[in-house]
């Protein structure tokens, strides 16, 4: 029994059986250590509130990250259009609400091998307040060694960085030593490009600024138009270079 293969192919067919190559294309999977040192160091980069897998499971082992990401079509509208894109806020709304039903099919594997588990919600996982979020699903595929952030604060994959991610804990040790993560930001790599600072409609992003209340602003007055109810951009990924890497 191989629980990282079995996990993986049961990611990538639930995604497929939406019937939806359209919108996404097969998911990638990663695996890390909930002890991970660079858990407990998110609480200074982001803030206290950001939670720790133990926090989340008292017996966690690994944190399981995948990313579904995005089509073409669905990466490049946003920078094609004025206010949101109606198939940007379709591909969102639906795999957000998808999640759960993976999720959960990985919860039920797990627990009939006899582990615990949980799952954390795709979005929404913030106080609109404070903007202050108890989990960055992003952070934890870092750490799983699926991708480093780019400028534009998404994480860049081997297929991109236009898609969603979401996260599942487990008391199972599922994960293993990864090897270094290439940076394929090309601001971070020698300053050229920097296009998702310029296309914010906001200004929200900047070089080593990123205004989250700014952001959510236009992502909630894109929202009252979305046919999904989709409060989303995607302009400063769109833009991106390496939003999609086929």
């Amino acid at each position: 029994m191989n629980i990282a293969s079995d996990i993986n192919k049961l990611i990538i067919e639930k995604v497929a059986s939406l019937e939806r190559p359209d919108l996404f294309r097969e998911p990638l999977v990663g695996f890390s250590s909930a002890k991970d040192k660079r858990y407990g160091e998110l609480k200074e980069i982001i803030g206290d509130w950001h939670l720790n897998p133990d926090e989340l499971l008292e017996d966690a082992k690994t944190v399981i990250s995948y990313f579904v990401p995005f089509t073409k079509e669905v990466v490049e509208e946003p920078k094609k259009v004025v206010g949101g894109s109606s198939l940007w806020g379709e591909a969102y709304a639906i795999i957000n609400s998808y999640f759960d039903e993976i999720n959960s099919l990985i919860i039920e594997y797990l627990n009939n091998l006899g582990y615990s588990a949980t799952s954390i919600q795709a979005t929404h996982t913030y106080d609109p307040k404070d903007m202050q979020s108890m989990w960055s699903h992003r952070s934890a595929a870092v750490i799983a060694g699926m991708g480093k952030f780019g400028a534009n604060r998404m994480v860049i994959t081997e297929k991109g960085s236009a898609g969603r991610f979401c996260s599942v804990l487990t008391s199972a040790i599922i994960y293993k030593e990864m090897k270094p993560v290439e940076d394929r930001c090309l601001y971070s790599k020698n300053g050229s490009c920097g296009l998702c600072f310029k296309i914010c409609p906001v200004h929200a992003l900047e070089p080593n600024s990123f205004n989250k209340f700014a952001c959510q602003y236009v992502c909630n007055t894109n929202q009252k138009q979305d046919k999904f109810g989709a409060d989303t951009c995607g302009k400063c990924i769109s833009v991106c270079p390496l939003a999609y890497i086929k």
